[in-house]
């Protein structure tokens, strides 16, 4: 097995938004969590990441890394899918087993 560890800086925070904030809004609907809310921005993807946006502007840059941070570990499992299957599609054959994210 070998581990590999990737540092990252400059992160476009609004590119991270228009990944990560459909997933969200897609298991707060699906999982019906988030109650009148959560199903209104479930239904209206386009309205979560425009908000997602303004408030990640609105965040200094290390509190938006220490989100990341926490986005990061808590989809683990989300993330580990999406890799498996974008290197399947690729023709790769690798078994990805884990991912987690730590700030310095």
């Amino acid at each position: 097995m070998i581990e590999l560890k990737v540092l990252i800086d400059d992160v476009d925070y609004d590119s991270v938004a228009e990944f990560l904030i459909p997933l969200l809004a897609e298991s707060m609907g699906r999982e019906q969590k988030g109650g009148i809310l959560g199903g209104v921005l479930a239904g209206n993807p386009e309205m979560i990441t425009s908000m997602a946006r303004k408030l990640l502007h609105t965040m200094t840059q290390d509190k938006r890394d220490e989100l990341l941070v926490q986005l990061v570990n808590k989809n683990r499992d989300k993330l580990l899918e999406k890799g498996r299957k974008a290197a399947e599609e690729k023709g790769i054959g690798v078994r990805l087993c884990d991912v987690t994210a730590r700030k310095f």
